[in-house]
């Protein structure tokens, strides 16, 4: 019992953060950072692991006391230690990587805390492992995911306002684990527990509204920033701005030319849209070292994208542009039918017909050519 106590307490927490993952539509955040930032919340335990019981030897604190009051403040703060790191790169983007990495970090720090209060308490492992995962694991994600998404947003904010950001960040995500510690900590029964999973299942739907956001405000940067100067056409950037249907505008490429091609499709977009991320990331540099780093990202964003499009050929190109360009045709045909059950006639239909016909023998005439 206590190895499956164990395998759930680790699985579940990793379960939570792959699946928030999976709203990162445009690809940004890297796989060798999440596992980075797994890596430096189980650091930031085994540091928290010594220096909270220091507190209480040196008789700075009650255990109490620590736990309610200082074991928060000291371990949102080496939780964030990752997350700085990580956000000063020129490679990482806006408040969606922040989140992400944020809640990755507090979900190292909990499965490894996970390990120690199951192999301490045996007796009752799976019960501590099912209410730790629902629970605690959440908190802690929630509260560094708060913090990276605050470190995120000012990075591109030099302002008085970004750094009144990153206090707010850090005020509430410590507010958030003070809370939460006084709750569980005041008695084990029914109603606490409930409680504490109410606590965390609403803190990971508070992150997962701070994903869906940034990923709005980056999709509003792709569609101003993508252009002719990345050989990005309007209708590619139409696509990667809708980029929650890639895999529905797709199908008709991976049944024509397969999942290999349609694969290589994906990953153009993907790459296509960082682009624009990047090039609306310049406004804010910091410094023109800054500037050279990301500009040098966008080269090789460029070369990869040529790459691809190599790798693609140009017949499918010329079929993952047409499948863009047929949303239009569908907008003309619903004009058409709405000017039609108005009752304007044949006058006024008749020239919204010719306009969708006379676009779709182009279409045919492209094709054949």
């Amino acid at each position: 019992m206590v190895v499956v106590a164990l395998l759930i307490a680790f699985t579940i927490p990793v379960v939570f953060l792959y699946l928030l993952n999976r709203f990162d539509l445009f690809n940004t955040g890297k796989s060798y950072f999440n596992v980075l930032t797994l890596v430096g919340g189980m650091l930031a335990y085994y540091a928290a692991a010594q220096i909270n019981p220091a507190v209480v030897n040196m008789g700075w604190a009650s255990w109490e006391q620590v736990v309610r009051f200082v074991a928060p403040v000291i371990e949102e703060i080496l939780k964030a230690v990752i997350l700085v790191y990580l956000v000063q790169r020129a490679d990482f983007n806006y408040v969606v990587d922040g989140a992400l990495y944020g809640f990755g970090s507090g979900i190292g720090f909990a499965v490894t805390e996970n390990y120690e209060y199951v192999m301490g308490h045996s007796e009752v492992a799976m019960t501590i492992a099912l209410a730790r995962v629902f629970s605690t694991n959440l908190m802690h994600a929630t509260s560094s995911g708060l913090i990276g998404t605050a470190l995120a947003y000012q990075r591109g904010d030099k302002t008085i306002r970004g750094r009144l950001a990153i206090a707010a960040g850090y005020i509430i995500s410590i507010s958030i684990h003070m809370g939460f510690n006084t709750l569980v900590n005041s008695g084990g029964n029914l109603i606490v527990l409930i409680f504490a999973i109410l606590i965390g299942v609403t803190g990971a739907a508070l992150i997962w509204y701070i994903i869906k956001r940034g990923l709005n405000i980056q999709k509003d940067w792709v569609a101003e920033k993508l252009g002719m100067a990345d050989r990005v056409t309007q209708e590619e950037t139409r696509v990667v701005s809708n980029i929650e249907a890639v895999h529905e505008v797709l199908a008709p490429v991976e049944a024509r030319f397969g999942a290999e091609k349609a694969a290589l499709v994906r990953s153009l977009i993907y790459k296509q849209a960082e682009i624009g991320i990047k090039r609306k990331l310049l406004e804010t540099a910091a410094n023109e070292t800054r500037k050279k780093e990301i500009n040098k990202i966008i080269e090789d964003l460029v070369k990869e994208i040529n790459l691809l499009r190599n790798q693609i050929g140009t017949y499918c190109m010329m079929m993952v542009r047409e499948v863009y360009l047929s949303q239009d045709l569908q907008i003309w045909s619903l004009l058409n039918a709405r000017i039609a059950s108005a009752g304007l006639g044949q006058k006024g239909g008749g020239l919204w017909n010719r306009v969708s016909e006379r676009l779709k023998d182009s279409s045919s005439q492209e094709d054949k050519s």
